[in-house]
């Protein structure tokens, strides 16, 4: 049974009359354990007799589990959930950014309060904080996930976040809808951009891959030759293939390691080396935390490793391209690097989607022409939101569209329906005809 007894404060060195009470408890091993502070003999017999109760019970929790610092705990929770780099770098950086400076030295059973957890979100989101709600909506999520790891570790009794609606910020703006293409505005961008960055806008429009696997698409991969039967006839198509090992290109960022940064600074040294020998004047960079890596992983889930069927324009196209192209993928920067997405959007698509201002011709630049906007706003993204609409406006079954997208069937339909021959050959005669319809259009509005 648990008793108190008191403890004396001290003041320079010595024992004043001022007390408090102190418990000691029987805990599993045998061994006693102590809580000090308590303002009375009741209540510390009290809160120690609750201790042994919840030991014969069976749900006691150690006070120094149930105390640890918010942060001691991350650092163990992160050592057991390792994820992919780009994961771990949005979770180190919502970590870094709103929840440690927050909860770093919060005891972990005061973190799991669903009031304290409210008000930080009302508090950090904008208008009144300086973050996002939906970063900070992602941040309270994260927070959830560790809670429940703390749970699982028997730190806390039960993570009381999980399942709770916690609203994040007062500013209930609507998100945008993406932006899709109709076929003239796909063939208008694909004749002014040209070469292989026309290429690759119309070949995510008229195949909805996601940009990943586009441009760590593989020339091995592209125009495969499958037949099926079609009333006992031959029917023979082309086919992309994302391999299920290393089909997607994948752009993470990446803490950087001791050798990490000690290549950057070499790197930062020769381009400053570079610039002072050419009498350039140049500013020494501040060293970055992260830094992007890019290289060839599985896709996203085991249905994104498929198949895709290429309508017969595109093969013409593709065609064309590879047997000129001198690179491994054929969707890759004209010299033969991976194309990171925010590079070529933001020198290739803004331009040619959005338009462009006229630059006139001066001393050691040629000039260029202005351009008009033809699809603003539109992504890459854009382009595979653009090819599931086409597939429904044309009525394209629901399997090869969940087939042809990469998608994950969750229902007891998608369990069941198979693609057939004939959906295929719908699919492709749908996509050719779009591709003229586009063209005629796009050179009838041009003329």
């Amino acid at each position: 049974m648990a008793y108190a007894e008191k403890v004396y404060k001290v003041k320079n060195g010595k024992q004043t009359k001022q007390y408090t009470w102190r418990v000691k408890y029987k805990k599993p091993d045998g061994r006693y354990g102590t809580e000090s502070g308590f303002p009375t003999k009741n209540l510390a017999e009290q809160w120690g007799d609750q201790q042994e109760a919840s030991m014969r019970a069976g749900t006691w929790i150690a006070p120094e589990k149930l105390n640890t610092p918010f942060g001691e705990w991350v650092k163990i929770w992160k050592t057991a959930n390792k994820k992919r780099p780009r994961t771990m770098s949005g979770r180190a950086y919502l970590l870094d950014k709103l929840l440690l400076p927050e909860w770093e030295f919060t005891p972990l059973m005061e973190v799991n309060n669903v009031f304290a957890v409210q008000a930080w979100a009302t508090r950090t989101a904008k208008p009144q904080g300086k973050h996002d709600p939906d970063t900070v909506a992602q941040a309270r999520s994260l927070l959830s996930t560790i809670l429940s790891g703390a749970e699982d570790a028997g730190y806390i009794h039960a993570n009381k976040l999980y399942g709770r609606r916690i609203l994040v910020g007062t500013d209930h703006h609507e998100e945008e809808e993406e932006v899709w293409a109709q076929p003239d505005e796909a063939y208008r961008l694909y004749d002014r951009l040209g070469g292989v960055h026309g290429l690759m806008v119309v070949a995510d429009c008229f195949l909805g891959p996601r940009w990943g696997e586009l441009a760590g698409l593989h020339r091995d991969n592209c125009l495969l030759k499958r037949t099926d039967k079609i009333n006992g006839k031959p029917f023979t198509r082309h086919v992309i293939r994302i391999d299920p090992k290393i089909g997607s290109l994948h752009e993470d960022p990446v803490e950087l390691d001791e050798e990490g940064l000690a290549a950057w600074l070499k790197a930062e040294e020769e381009r400053l080396e570079e610039c002072r020998a050419k009498g350039w004047k140049a500013n020494r960079r501040t060293p970055p935390k992260n830094t992007v890596q890019l290289y060839l992983g599985p896709p996203k889930n085991k249905y994104s490793a498929r198949e895709v069927d290429v309508p017969e324009f595109l093969v013409r196209l593709l065609e064309e391209h590879i047997e000129a192209w001198p690179h491994e993928h054929p969707f890759s920067t004209p010299g033969g690097q991976f194309w990171r997405r925010g590079n070529f959007t933001r020198a290739h698509l803004r331009p040619a989607a959005d338009g462009r201002e006229a630059i006139p011709r001066k001393r050691g630049f040629a000039g260029r022409g202005a351009w008009d906007p033809i699809v603003p706003g539109f992504t890459m993204r854009g382009a595979r939101h653009t090819h599931d609409t086409w597939m429904k406006d044309d009525g394209v079954d629901r399997a090869l569209r969940f087939l042809t997208m990469g998608w994950v069937p969750k229902d007891i339909e998608g369990t069941y329906e198979h693609v057939t021959p004939e959906m295929r050959r719908h699919r492709l005669d749908r996509l050719e005809a779009r591709w003229e319809r586009g063209q005629r259009v796009a050179l009838r509005g041009a003329g």
